[in-house]
């Protein structure tokens, strides 16, 4: 099929993939309405027709991951924590694998100003909610940390691994060049700290 046939939605997600790449890369800021235009190999009018500016793209890119990424984990509070715990370290792993362009557009979003209530609707449910309240529902002790404040140290490790490994890894003096092969071991620290969390003990199998 030729661009000139294409339909709106083929060419809406191409424009919204290479924004993605391109916002990830280089932040809002630094990206105009034509470069990703150039990039999508379409006329820069389109983009401003579909999606009317460069920040409702944005808002566009960032409301359609984030709820994406929330879907990953379908939080259940009746869910046994082993198969709750597993599911977790799936979406942690998908997250560091499969999602480093959204979460690097979310952090240089955030540095370049726009603020989180501009892309998320209160009606949206975000992961880090999700897992707040699966900690909360499973805590056997009310002395244990915060669920929030466990949820959004676990989020914050991810998004600073995406954006900041090669730094993270060398300031415990560990190479970076390791870092792909220890994402596993990485995201099983983190399941492991929230398996503390909701009382577990340190030697449970996880």
């Amino acid at each position: 099929m030729s661009k000139q046939n294409e339909s709106a939605e083929i060419v809406k997600d191409r424009v919204l993939r290479e924004a993605t790449r391109l916002f990830a890369l280089y932040g809002v800021n630094a990206v105009s309405i034509r470069r990703i235009a150039e990039e999508a190999g379409i006329n820069h009018a389109l983009i401003i027709r579909y999606f009317g500016s460069k920040e409702k793209l944005v808002t566009e890119i960032l409301h359609r991951q984030i709820t994406m990424l929330t879907g990953y984990y379908p939080a259940n509070p009746k869910q046994l924590p082993s198969i709750a715990l597993d599911n977790l370290r799936m979406m942690l792993l998908r997250a560091l694998n499969d999602e480093e362009n959204i979460i690097k557009l979310i952090v240089r979003s955030e540095l370049d100003g726009l603020a989180p209530e501009q892309y998320v609707s209160g009606q949206d449910e975000r992961a880090a909610n999700l897992i707040a309240r699966w900690i909360e529902t499973n805590q056997s002790d009310p002395n244990l940390p915060d669920p929030k404040i466990v949820s959004m140290l676990i989020i914050g490790a991810v998004f600073a691994f995406v954006s900041a490994n090669p730094w993270l890894m060398t300031a415990v003096s560990l190479p970076p060049e390791e870092y792909e092969r220890r994402k596993p071991e990485i995201i099983d620290t983190a399941v492991w700290m929230i398996a503390r969390a909701i009382g577990l003990p340190p030697d449970t199998g996880l």
